[in-house]
């Protein structure tokens, strides 16, 4: 019999959180917590249910996915912040045959008891009567401590809302929720390691559906205007990118688990973009990189943005000669894609080779492997108690060397890590926090900065403009670590790249068409080092040997 998820473990981390924060004078009073679960949602101004997703935070303190559920907690305070008659009250709605004609009922309450980790479990209905009777049990006056309203989270109930004898507080919850959530325990580490297993079976389907047409390939392909539909019935050939989002979705679903979030499948160029979400074009040809001071720019049907939007003219613009019909020209597909299981996501990325045979091209393959090598290093170095912006540092470092050796860049490394230059090309933070949400207690991550090594404010600041966690890492984190090398136009123009003194321009203009390669992986911080959630492999002799057929 599977294990209860453990929501009253979670609620007593919580109220020790919680505790910490609540002013003194409002000890030894009584306190609680009400959290509103998500409805159902429709689709603007019709009656078509748009995919559930449960409110991270109500997840966290129930492992209820079900809608419009309601948790009332009530504990005591000390004077020394201990807490006390800790009570976990669930609320479920019943169900109502105007409804379950349509949809599969709720549970009910001997279901729901049996299923779920709560002292007292009741219908919604019940909530007005249950509040006045506790809030009267507690001496007629409760502290009901509740997210901000200013942010947007599912509705209260308006009972909860009119009740005068509850005085409400959106000071604390929401802060002390996010550190709660910080660390996993091994429960949500296995829930988690499972959401990685299956999406990095799904990597692999999309690795070995490229591999068994790799061969065949290099001789071209259906155009997207002559194919029919019926090539998919047949088989998984793979000439696009939404066909690989398509094998993707498709063997997390056959698996039991939904997309953790909207996947970004890049092809070429395209790779580039880091939130590439579009997955809506075929293969593209090789491209060449404009020249420094060529105004000769002309937006054509084949010249185009994301989801068919004409794209910007940047003076070093990205031109497609052409989409491939007939033939085939070798290149990256990045595929950052994660699935979720019982509300906890992974979040994978993969930049593999399509055509050459399954193989990098010469250039690929170097960007590939120095992306490797910083992603290897850098997990090296977590563990408790390590900043991590001296992590993400490092890997800016291992960027300018591996530049060094390829004769993109020139000069003192010491120099080059100064003058920023290097956020043109790896712009984005190593990796985020990861849980109930991919980017997990992000607000709360993104907005303390809790003593900044040296190193932090003795280099360019640019190098940390987008980093979603900027503080010392904590035993059971949960993160990714997904370092990127990218050639997008409107970064190299931004940050200056083709005027730097430090680079070499001829060399970079050989590595611009990569477009842009992302390895991702989810750790787990241990004690002395890293545990691995991802499964799927990442060498290159791997990757190659996947994507050519060959195992």
């Amino acid at each position: 019999m599977t294990a209860k998820y453990p929501a009253r473990e979670h609620t007593v981390k919580l109220i020790d959180e919680l505790a910490k924060v609540i002013p003194e004078s409002d000890r030894g009073k009584t306190h609680g917590i009400f959290l509103q679960g998500s409805p159902t949602l429709f689709r603007d101004d019709t009656d078509r249910e748009m995919l559930f997703h449960q409110e991270a935070n109500f997840n966290y303190l129930t492992g209820v996915i079900q809608a419009s559920c309601s948790v009332a907690i009530f504990f005591s305070l000390s004077s020394d912040a201990s807490t006390s008659h800790v009570e976990h009250h669930l609320f479920i709605p019943a169900a109502d045959p105007a409804e379950t004609m349509w949809s599969v009922p709720p549970p009910t309450l001997a279901e729901a008891q049996a299923k779920y980790d709560s002292d007292k479990i009741d219908y919604t209905s019940a909530i007005p009567s249950f509040l006045d009777s506790a809030v009267k049990s507690f001496g007629g006056s409760v502290i009901m401590h509740t997210l901000p309203e200013t942010m947007d989270y599912p509705a209260l109930p308006e009972t909860l809302l009119a009740a005068s004898s509850i005085d409400r507080n959106t000071n604390y919850l929401f802060e002390a929720l996010h550190i709660a959530r910080l660390t996993k325990d091994e429960s949500e580490i296995a829930l988690i390691r499972e959401a990685n297993r299956i999406s990095s079976a799904a990597h692999e389907v999309v690795m070995r559906e490229l591999g068994s047409f790799a061969r065949q390939r290099e001789g071209g392909g259906l155009s997207k205007g002559e194919r029919t539909g019926k090539e998919a019935l047949r088989q998984w050939e793979i000439e696009s990118e939404d066909d690989a989002e398509a094998v993707f979705v498709a063997a997390c679903r056959r698996l039991g688990a939904q997309q953790a979030y909207l996947p970004i499948v890049a092809s070429g160029t395209r790779a580039s973009t880091l939130h590439y979400v579009c997955n809506d074009r075929l293969f593209p040809s090789t491209a060449v990189p404009r020249q420094p001071g060529d105004t000769s720019f002309i937006p054509s049907p084949l010249v185009r943005g994301c989801c068919g939007t004409l794209a910007p003219p940047h003076s070093h613009e990205i031109e497609p000669t052409a989409f491939h019909d007939k033939a085939f020209f070798p290149q990256v597909l990045l595929i950052d894609a994660g699935c979720e299981w019982q509300g906890y996501a992974s979040d994978i990325t993969r930049t593999i080779p399509v055509g050459n045979g399954g193989k990098y091209t010469k250039e690929g393959g170097e960007i590939y492997e120095l992306v490797l090598r910083m992603q290897k290093e850098c997990e090296a170095l977590i563990k408790p108690g390590v900043h991590w912006d001296t992590i993400h540092l490092h890997g800016h470092k291992v960027l300018i060397d591996g530049f060094l050796t390829l004769g993109i860049f020139k000069g003192d490394a010491e120099a080059i890590l100064q003058s920023g230059v290097s956020a043109g090309f790896f712009p984005h933070g190593l990796g985020h926090s990861l849980g109930l949400d991919v980017h997990d207690s992000r607000q709360y991550l993104k907005s303390t900065f809790l003593s900044l090594p040296l190193s932090s404010t003795s280099t360019p600041s640019k190098l940390y403009t987008y980093l979603r966690i900027r503080q010392p890492l904590l035993l059971n984190m949960i993160l990714t670590v997904e370092p990127g090398c990218y050639f997008a136009p409107q970064l190299l123009e931004e940050h200056g790249v083709w005027t730097n003194e430090y680079v070499v321009t001829e060399v970079l203009k050989r590595y611009v068409n990569v477009g842009g390669v992302r390895i991702e992986d989810v750790v787990v911080v241990r004690e002395n080092g890293v545990e691995n959630l991802t499964t799927i492999g990442r060498e290159r002799d791997y990757v190659e040997a996947i994507c050519a057929g060959e195992l």
